[in-house]
């Protein structure tokens, strides 16, 4: 079996309604809006999964990469 691994990047903001947003531009169907952290990253994990299928792949998340962007201003 010919096994791949392909990074997905997804980005995650504060929505306006205290809120959370996901989306990828690695997968570009993968959007989502849930009310809190803890249901936006319980549904991401099987939402990239469901992607995959669509494309013809069965998938697993083989490792989780947390990543800070931060903006910055002098004070």
């Amino acid at each position: 079996m010919n096994h791949q691994l392909r990074t997905v990047t997804v980005r995650i903001v504060k929505t306006g309604d205290g809120g959370f947003r996901a989306w990828s531009d690695d997968l570009k169907e993968l959007s989502l809006t849930c009310l809190n952290h803890q249901a936006l990253f319980a549904e991401l994990e099987p939402m990239v999964a469901n992607l995959f299928k669509q494309q013809g792949f069965d998938s697993k998340i083989v490792r989780e990469i947390h990543q800070y962007i931060v903006e910055l201003e002098a004070i």
